[in-house]
């Protein structure tokens, strides 16, 4: 009898913890997955769904509200108001009940953290991000999270834990049979095989990536995995080719509006344009690259777009531009290797402070 009242009262929580769930997800929950959704598909479409829905807030649940707020925080990164997002991100960590929303907090934390530097503070929160996935309900935050530890572990060049979140990702991704997160599974997987001189198989699992992307209209990662599978192309010689299909891209990657983006494919066009000794179009790309990286406040492609205008400089005999563009890549490139440094050293202090 005790079993069966205790099988009874079980019973009895689960379905009250259902109908809490169900109620604090309100009238305006599909809403906000469906802008999160978009999150990555264009700035100003998202602004634009988040500044209508911010009119119902007073109708929001508890969990509606946190959600608003964590898709702000988002849409601020991706527009690099750092700050803003930094903000929203530690209040949502220190207020809100959902395990979901507190983890996904946190990574948008680290990331914010990350580009601006401070990379103690970037990974203990990436820590305890990646703690929680787990635990986590929304199958579509252990995709977001693992991808984003594998982006920080690789510019911090620990590899090994890069290779294995990677891995990891794509076993869940596999295992849901899920096309998102294969897709972003192999572009991840990819980027770490070229880093570390696996070029064949990465570009294997970059054109596996591209054809997920596609197919699962994860517009960001089909760009990103675009321009990177281009770069190796342009690499192996096949110059004209890797432009012509980088130069497809622009428009869809402008409407985005994501800064480090466009630098990253302005990078990639100027540097084609350069082999193929076209200086005048190959400067016009590295400008916009270094203005869209410096707006952006990414340090790591400003430096590339200094070495490249360099570069450039250099061949059409402006020895005052090269020498102003080489003097900023070398010091952006000192920054960014005592950066590494600084990051390696971050994830040690940082693991024994989570201890």
């Amino acid at each position: 009898m005790i079993v069966k009242v205790s099988k009874i009262i079980s019973a009895l929580v689960l379905i009250i913890a259902a109908v809490t769930v169900s109620a604090e997800k309100g009238d305006y929950y599909e809403e906000l997955v469906s802008i999160e959704r978009n999150m990555l598909n264009g700035n100003s479409y998202v602004e634009k769904r988040l500044k209508e829905i911010s009119h119902q807030q007073v109708k929001f649940t508890r969990l509606e509200k946190d959600f608003y707020k964590l898709l702000q925080a988002h849409h601020d990164y991706l527009s690099s108001n750092l700050d803003s997002c930094k903000e929203i991100a530690r209040e949502l960590i220190k207020e809100t009940k959902s395990i979901d929303i507190k983890a996904k907090a946190n990574i948008l934390l680290a990331t914010a953290e990350h580009v601006l530097g401070n990379h103690v503070d970037s990974f203990i929160a990436l820590d305890k991000a990646v703690s929680a996935v787990p635990n986590l309900t929304r199958e579509r935050y252990k995709a977001s999270i693992l991808q984003t530890a594998v982006g920080i572990y690789q510019q911090a060049e620990l590899f090994e834990f890069a290779l294995e979140l990677a891995r990891n990702l794509q076993v869940e991704a596999r295992k849901l049979k899920h096309g998102e997160y294969l897709c972003i599974a192999n572009y991840e997987l990819g980027a770490i095989e070229r880093r570390v001189g696996q070029i064949k198989m990465a570009r294997q699992r970059l054109m596996l990536a591209v054809e997920y992307c596609k197919n699962n209209e994860s517009k960001i990662f089909e760009y990103i995995s675009i321009i990177t599978l281009n770069e190796i192309n342009a690499d192996l010689g096949k110059v004209e080719k890797s432009n012509q299909e980088l130069k497809k891209i622009i428009k869809p990657v402008n409407t985005i509006g994501w800064k480090n983006l466009i630098a990253q494919l302005n990078i990639a066009i100027s540097k084609n344009y350069f082999k193929l000794e076209n200086y005048s179009q190959a400067e016009q790309y590295a400008l916009n690259a270094y203005s869209k990286a410096k707006e952006g406040k990414d340090r790591r492609r400003l430096q590339i777009a200094a070495e490249v205008l360099a570069q450039i400089y250099s061949k059409i005999d402006n020895k005052k531009e090269a020498l102003k563009y080489y003097n900023e890549y070398r010091e952006l490139n000192s920054e960014n290797k005592i950066k590494v440094r600084q990051r390696k050293l971050a994830f040690d202090i940082a693991q024994r402070k989570e201890r």
